[in-house]
């Protein structure tokens, strides 16, 4: 079995395969702080809480933004479940072209996911595919028809806004990111919601029309899909998304790890 790391800033997300079907997925804090030993036992207990042992991995892989983790995480997965961990990156063979001025700043999370994104829903209908990430930042990947990768964008995420908010403003607080009854806002709690689930929807509708125009002014439109933590709220009140897939990323890490997988 595949055991699969995405390490973001805010969360490291991870998923357990059988071939290529997700059986068990997990969701921890990124922790910097963390030492390796602590890791392997979060990863020998959540295995052993869905009913797994550390002998049922028999192969792992990463994608990783934060990398002071990174060696942390290998040694986890070798001393506590005995595999290599494989540490992707945007060198590795993806797809049929990455067309970006420095490939290897290209963050790893962002091409898996657009590796996923055009395997099931670009390629087999012969269309460009965008994907929406929100995640700690908002990104959005472009792949053409035939494979290419194109480029993206890239902005603040929703939990920076609205963590920046609340620390800049005196009046303003935390609250819980949930869908208002209305756009306009009535209250504090009620304002910011809006403007949060309304304006992040409105702010990827606006990013999608417009790389939509640059990607393919003529022929199919481009199939657009949503991943991260929040994509099902925002996508809800959108225009333009239509597709959502949780764990986008995890598929993603699973693909890029067969297509270069040691021999």
């Amino acid at each position: 079995m595949l055991l699969a790391i995405d390490v973001g800033n805010t969360n490291i997300t991870i998923g357990l395969y059988l071939d290529s079907e997700l059986v068990a997925t997990w969701r921890v804090g990124t922790d910097r702080a963390r030492t390796a030993d602590e890791y392997g036992l979060r990863f020998v207990q959540l295995l052993q809480r869905e009913g797994y042992r550390p002998a049922d991995v028999s192969e792992a892989a990463m994608a990783s933004v934060v990398p002071p983790l990174n060696a942390r995480l290998v040694e986890a997965c070798k001393t506590y479940l005995g595999v290599d961990l494989v540490e992707l990156n945007s060198l590795c063979k993806t797809l049929p072209a990455v067309h970006y001025d420095n490939v290897g700043a290209l963050g790893t999370d962002r091409l898996v996911n657009a590796v996923a994104a055009w395997e099931i829903y670009g390629a087999p209908a012969g269309r460009p595919v965008i994907v929406v990430d929100f995640g700690t930042a908002t990104k959005l990947e472009c792949v053409s028809a035939t494979g290419e990768y194109l480029g993206g964008v890239i902005a603040p995420g929703i939990n920076i806004s609205t963590e920046a908010l609340a620390r800049s403003a005196a009046r303003l607080q935390r609250i819980e990111v949930a869908r208002p009854r209305q756009v306009l806002g009535k209250n504090i709690v009620a304002s910011l919601q809006s403007g949060i689930v309304f304006g992040f929807a409105g702010q990827a509708d606006g990013l999608v029309k417009r790389l939509s125009r640059e990607i393919a002014p003529e022929g199919p439109a481009p199939v657009v899909v949503a991943t991260g933590g929040l994509a099902h709220l925002v996508a809800s009140e959108s225009r333009t998304i239509q597709q959502v897939e949780p764990y986008l990323t995890l598929d993603g890490v699973r693909r890029v790890y067969e297509k270069n997988r040691p021999e």
